[in-house]
């Protein structure tokens, strides 16, 4: 690894992890789309895993008392199903065309947050337990091949009773789905020599992000910070799109 693409790393994943810090999720949402216009998903993916696990270990277990085990546990069961075939797709398929998928899943998620003050949920609303579980499988996928499990944490911020139980219920998601990647990874031979560079390079960036977020996060409209993510999710993800479609790279 050359010190450009070291230095590379650093800013990408400063900014990602000082958003995480700042809003509570979408590091890889940041990250993912600046990192793939000079890095395969196959390096990024497993990477950022390395440091995303312990820090959703950490917040699970702050966080323990909050779960609805009944809730929770199949919609894991069905991540864990999707998972397996993102993993594999990410090893076997061409990096070009998961770049453009990727494009179009970080558009999609960006579109989603940036309406959804629209279509505010109906309290009536029914629950519909076939549309969890195809939701959380759909991101287990996105999550095996870009590390990217946001669809399931916009269905849950929708039917969460209060923030207590979505912050409970998604970082114990985050965290076994974290858990089962990385068993999946180490099956499939995914922590190789680039990856476990790539990780070194990241940790002192995540580390200083963190502390910049808890001093920046009180100065801070949550609102505004939210807004900043929403344009920085749509403006990567377009880009990735252009250059993968265009160049196949």
């Amino acid at each position: 690894m050359t010190l450009s693409t070291a230095l590379f790393i650093f800013a990408a994943q400063l900014l990602a992890y000082l958003v995480k810090g700042l809003i509570g999720f979408g590091n890889p949402l940041i990250s993912a789309p600046i990192l793939s216009m000079g890095l395969d998903n196959v390096v990024i993916t497993p990477g950022t895993l390395l440091l995303d696990c312990p820090v959703n270990a950490w917040i699970t277990w702050k966080n323990r008392h909050s779960f609805q085990w009944r809730k929770i546990l199949p919609l894991l069961a069905a991540n864990f199903c999707g998972v397996i075939p993102g993993t594999l797709l990410l090893r076997f398929s061409m990096p070009w065309v998961i770049k453009t998928v990727l494009g179009v899943v970080v558009v999609l998620l960006g579109l989603e947050m940036a309406t959804r003050s629209l279509r505010p949920v109906k309290p009536d609303r029914k629950d519909r337990p076939w549309l969890r579980l195809a939701v959380s499988a759909f991101s287990g996928v996105c999550a095996g091949l870009f590390g990217i499990n946001m669809f399931i944490v916009a269905y849950l911020q929708r039917t969460a009773r209060d923030y207590s139980e979505f912050k409970g219920s998604m970082c114990f998601l985050f965290f076994g789905e974290n858990a089962v990647r990385v068993v999946t990874y180490l099956v499939t031979d995914l922590f190789t020599g680039p990856v476990l560079l790539f990780a070194l390079a990241s940790v002192p960036a995540a580390v200083l992000a963190m502390g910049l977020a808890a001093w920046l996060g009180p100065r801070l409209e949550e609102e505004k910070l939210q807004k900043g993510a929403i344009v920085l999710f749509l403006l990567g993800g377009v880009s990735i799109i252009v250059k993968s479609v265009v160049f196949h790279t």
